[in-house]
């Protein structure tokens, strides 16, 4: 799908300001799509901004940190504590697969996609995961077959063609592509540092010029939310296919 930009703002409903910030953002064209968090602080008041203009939302799949919500149903917070544990862990529990924990991860992936369903009326447009941890092969399996999914980091303007990283990134890339629906490419605005130029912008959008690719962006920090609401970056995104996961095909 070449010539595909997917602008995604991460953690819809995880706080108050994140949901203003990131409401703010899609009114003013900065972003094309976000990704919401259930049973979080403000999980209900995004999902009521969301269906009322018609937003392009994912779920933001959290296995790694408690549940907020008070009114979570005890089995599901359990469920969600045991996990969060797990991940918090050694940090080699993120790249490997735990059949003993598999379950649990199925449970809590399933637990989150009703929630997602009864807040915004449907499925999500995609996944992506909070702190990346949707990309454990543990909850990679549990996800449904084929729905969209974010994929691992790309490399630099090159597309991170060069080194063992890159040929270790492509890899998992492929492994994800094979089961998911995905971008081709995927990085994070934060790779424009705190006082990007308009040429530094346009090689980061460069690579959405010959396939698709996401952008990871968090309104709630001040530096992206500045880059966001720029003339500059707006002046990027002009003539450029602007979409989100559900353009995938």
């Amino acid at each position: 799908m070449p010539g595909l930009l997917i602008i995604n703002a991460d953690d819809f409903g995880g706080n108050r300001l994140a949901t203003d910030r990131i409401a703010e953002c899609f009114a003013s064209g900065g972003i094309t799509s976000t990704s919401a968090m259930v049973y979080m602080s403000d999980s209900e008041r995004a999902a009521e901004i969301g269906r009322s203009r018609g937003l392009a939302v994912g779920l933001h799949l959290n296995v790694t940190q408690e549940l907020e919500d008070p009114a979570a149903p005890l089995p599901v917070r359990e469920r969600q504590a045991r996990l969060a544990r797990y991940f918090a862990g050694r940090r080699l529990r993120r790249f490997t697969f735990n059949p003993v924990m598999s379950a649990c991860a199925r449970r809590c992936v399933e637990d989150q996609l009703e929630r997602f369903r009864q807040l915004f009326g449907g499925d999500p447009s995609h996944i992506d995961g909070h702190n990346h941890a949707h990309l454990s092969p543990t909850v990679l399996m549990a996800l449904p077959k084929g729905m969209p999914v974010r994929t691992g980091q790309s490399g630099g303007g090159d597309g991170g063609r060069d080194g063992l990283t890159a040929l270790l990134r492509r890899s998992r890339h492929a492994l994800i592509a094979r089961r998911q629906t995905t971008t081709d490419y995927f990085y994070g605005i934060d790779r424009l540092g705190p006082t990007p130029t308009d040429e530094s912008i346009e090689d980061l959008l460069r690579l959405a010029d010959r396939g698709s690719a996401e952008i990871m962006v968090h309104p709630d920090r001040d530096m992206d939310f500045a880059i966001l609401t720029s003339a500059g970056w707006r002046r990027a995104l002009q003539g450029r296919r602007l979409g989100s996961f559900r353009d995938l095909g």
